[in-house]
């Protein structure tokens, strides 16, 4: 018996099947890149996510050798995807980078004050929701919202196409903005405005939910049981933190995906809403735990490192082992070449769109090595000030669980930990989307009776980063001139 979790991403789609006992026993990925840059515009193909997807089921069931039980799926957020009567896909999905709604957040400001709004859906107010995309798309785009029958979020998106019901996650929904994160349901005030029948949402549950079935003739494709249950997950973010093994207030994880984010679980009660809206810090339901977590982000997080492997190493770019040959060619100390890097855009505390990313300190005999180390630096820096500001909202953060492609990353993870003066700690599976996942399909086949539970049985650490005092020192001078960078380039280019 075996499940599977699938976790779509901004830049590929993974599928890693696990058995009864856990274990990894088979694993595919497929990339893809975005449409439009050169337009301006960040936007991907809903169809090469669904055909991506598929295939990624397809390879690793093959792989596994044994039936599989369920699928559990999950997904980055904030975009949605148009379907017609027919379920046919009606354009490309816009993702957070994209500024499209700009204009609509300040009618939205017109009608409601951002307080206000914030005590509702838990977001502050910014394009990448798609609250103010789909109001976007009514005023540019008619033809496509006079069409559209059913809008999805990624990952219920992904569990509809292969036979489930339309049903979207909590998480999924309150990253639309649209999304009353405290009642559970949709606000009619966002709805009317963002001009759509609320007929065509998903209805929203738990993460984790079961909410159907593998199809007969998807199964056939997929090469995997027929009745297969479907359990949608969630946000990417979200699962991160369960992968992680995150659970009470004040448990914390740094999923270092595409964006590099800082989850952090918290009460309702002990919320500052004052101070979480002053930093930007959304509220985002956790599962059906009755908590809820906080993301301190920067958009431009392991993408900016993919940026410097294909445009700066391009030598070594396809080489499976890139990223290990450039972290051998950086130097062992911390550098004094600063890198700004909002590749991207910025995230929070700022929310700064605007001001570009910015390398500074280069002299002739700078090397690659150097500039790698910058590039994971800058990116660690801008972290730092993110856990100092969650500090001011009364999450301190003691220690640092992190998971995804970054954490594979030795020199990265003594980096953190040395800037950050705290400790780093991998789990033994850094992978923590899909084994989140894999955790809920095991769930929802009732193997565990509950989430905690089954947290309890499958996740454990192996790796441990402390901070070096020495490092620590030579970098908080550097962390002051790094802040002293941001506020230097944002002048430049206002």
């Amino acid at each position: 018996m075996a499940v599977i979790g699938l976790d779509v991403g901004t830049s590929g789609v993974k599928s890693t099947v696990f058995d009864d006992a856990a274990r990894v026993i088979a694993h595919a990925y497929r990339e893809y890149n975005l449409v439009g840059e050169d337009q301006g515009k960040y936007e991907l193909d809903p169809k090469v996510l669904l055909d991506s997807a598929m295939a990624v089921i397809r390879e690793s069931a093959a792989q596994a050798g044994q039936p599989v039980k369920a699928i559990s799926v999950t997904s980055f957020g904030e975009s949605f995807v148009c379907l017609d009567a027919d379920d046919q896909v009606l354009c490309n999905t816009m993702i957070y980078m994209d500024k499209r709604g700009s204009e609509e957040c300040q009618e939205y400001l017109a009608l409601r004050g951002e307080k206000e709004i914030f005590q509702e859906c838990g977001q502050f107010v910014d394009p990448m929701f798609a609250l103010y995309k789909l109001r976007w798309m009514n005023k540019y785009c008619p033809q496509i919202m006079q069409k559209t029958a059913r809008i999805c979020f990624i990952a219920d998106f992904i569990t509809y196409m292969l036979g489930a019901q339309g049903q979207c996650d909590y998480s999924l929904a309150a990253r639309s903005a649209m999304f009353n994160v405290f009642e559970k349901k949709w606000i009619d005030q966002a709805v009317a405005f963002a001009g759509i029948d609320p007929a065509i949402l998903p209805q929203p549950v738990p993460g984790g939910s079961v909410v159907g079935q593998v199809s007969q003739a998807v199964a056939q494709r997929l090469g995997v049981e027929a009745g297969a249950r479907l359990i949608v997950g969630g946000h990417d973010q979200i699962m991160a933190a369960l992968g992680s093994g995150a659970w009470e207030a004040g448990d914390v994880a740094n999923g270092m995906g595409t964006v590099d984010c800082i989850i952090a679980v918290m009460n309702r009660e002990a919320m500052d809403f004052d101070q979480l809206l002053k930093y930007k810090f959304p509220i985002v339901p956790f599962l059906d735990s009755g908590r809820y977590v906080t993301y301190a982000f920067n958009m431009s997080g392991g993408c900016t490192v993919k940026w410097f492997r294909d445009t700066l190493a391009q030598d070594i770019a396809s080489r499976k082992d890139a990223y290990t040959l450039l972290n051998q060619q950086a130097p062992s100390s911390p550098t004094d070449i600063y890198v700004l890097p909002y590749l991207a855009g910025g995230g929070t505390p700022y929310m700064d769109g605007d001001t570009p990313a910015a390398v500074v300190g280069l002299r002739l005999g700078s090397s690659r090595g150097q500039l790698f180390r910058a590039f994971l630096e800058g990116e660690t820096y801008e972290m730092m000030l993110n856990i100092q500001c969650l500090k001011d909202c009364g999450v301190d953060i003691g220690k640092v669980i992190t998971v995804g492609g970054g954490a594979n990353s030795p020199l990265w993870m003594q980096i953190r930990a040395d800037v950050f003066g705290r400790d780093v700690y991998l789990p033994a599976n850094k992978e923590a989307g899909t084994l989140a996942t894999a955790l809920l399909g095991y769930v929802g086949m009732g193997v565990y009776p509950s989430i905690r539970q089954a947290q309890r049985q499958m996740i454990s650490y192996t790796g441990h980063f402390a901070p070096d005092p020495d490092s620590h020192a030579q970098y908080a001078p550097r962390y002051q001139r790094y802040k002293a960078l941001y506020q230097a380039i944002k002048a430049l280019y206002q």
